[in-house]
């Protein structure tokens, strides 16, 4: 993960667009979560707003799509916790998106 990239990415291409963004780190090591939060606060420290919600790599990812199942309905080691991941996630946003109606609106 490159950080610096990525803050100046979204510097250069997407905040020129006016588009409502935010970053969601995914693949984030599941036994390192420190490092997923000093990178969260990296990327606010920079301007840059992420999702406090991050998506950690299990196999369980891997395999229901090898299955043709969505994580939701994937039974195996650590499907609960890869589908938990994805629900904090959409629970943030659909927070996020009630309190700023404005947005549905546009």
């Amino acid at each position: 993960l490159d950080l610096e990239a990525l803050v100046e990415t979204v510097r250069r291409a997407v905040r020129p667009l006016g588009v409502a963004h935010r970053v969601l780190l995914t693949r984030v090591d599941p036994r390192s979560l420190g490092e997923a939060l000093e990178a969260q606060t990296a990327l606010m420290e920079a301007g840059v707003p992420a999702f406090h919600a991050f998506v950690r790599a299990y196999k369980a990812h891997e395999r229901a799509a090898l299955d043709g199942k969505p994580i939701t309905r994937w039974r195996g080691p650590n499907a609960r916790e890869a589908e938990a991941d994805y629900r904090r996630v959409a629970e943030e946003l659909l927070r996020e998106l009630a309190r700023t109606p404005e947005r549905r609106e546009a």
